[in-house]
């Protein structure tokens, strides 16, 4: 299925009973182990890491390029990113086929989770956000499940990168992942939830953590 046919791709909880629309990771190996094969839309999908600026970016970039990709049958809309860490280096990005045109970098004034939390909340509830990539070390469960809402109301792909030690806390994200090193040459991915499917551990070759050229510059 190439990439700009990502909207087709639907899948069904257990229990659910309206189906899910996804986006291939462009990981053939991750893309088998979740449900439908792809990245949930319209849901929270947390990316736990041992720290920020090891490279996760690049598990995202098949689905970035998806995203802000021109096609005259949907409407233009940005993927928000909000709060990040590092400055994101505008050519690598390009390298990897990602429109930067359609993308839109957030950065709070205000200092404390609250204002980067309500930021989130507004960038998703706009609709003008086909994704919201966010970076969040603190947040709870009543926030959280105002975002989930948010993200099923607008269909949202909205993925918060958060520390390993959020994986001691609740959340109602349809997708909980740990990313850490394996080798060289690949990535494992432990998936510690899957709404519809099932725990487990997918070793992703083809990329790398502290390798991606995707990776942004420090500030």
């Amino acid at each position: 299925m190439e990439r700009n046919d990502w909207h087709a791709r639907v899948w069904r909880g257990k229990v659910a009973t309206v189906a899910r629309a996804v986006i291939p990771t462009g990981f053939h190996e991750l893309d088998r182990a979740l449900p439908g094969g792809g990245w949930p839309l319209g849901a929270i999908t947390e990316i736990l890491v041992d720290g920020y600026g090891i490279g996760e970016l690049g598990l995202l970039m098949p689905a970035l390029e998806a995203l802000t990709k021109e096609d005259p049958a949907r409407p233009k809309k940005w993927v928000a990113w909000i709060a990040p860490p590092f400055v994101p280096y505008a050519p690598a990005l390009q390298q990897h086929g990602v429109n930067i045109d359609r993308l839109l970098m957030i950065h709070p004034t205000a200092e404390g989770g609250k204002s980067r939390l309500w930021a989130i909340e507004q960038a998703i509830r706009s609709g003008s956000s086909a994704g919201v990539l966010a970076w969040v070390a603190a947040a709870d469960d009543v926030i959280l499940r105002r975002l989930q809402l948010a993200a099923e109301e607008h269909g949202c792909w909205v993925v918060l990168f958060r520390p390993v030690s959020a994986r001691l806390q609740r959340s109602p994200a349809a997708l909980r992942v740990h990313l850490s090193h394996t080798q060289l040459t690949a990535t494992r991915v432990e998936i510690v939830k899957c709404r519809g499917g099932q725990p487990g551990v997918v070793d992703v070759p083809g990329f790398a953590l502290d390798g991606a050229a995707s990776q942004a510059s420090s500030r």
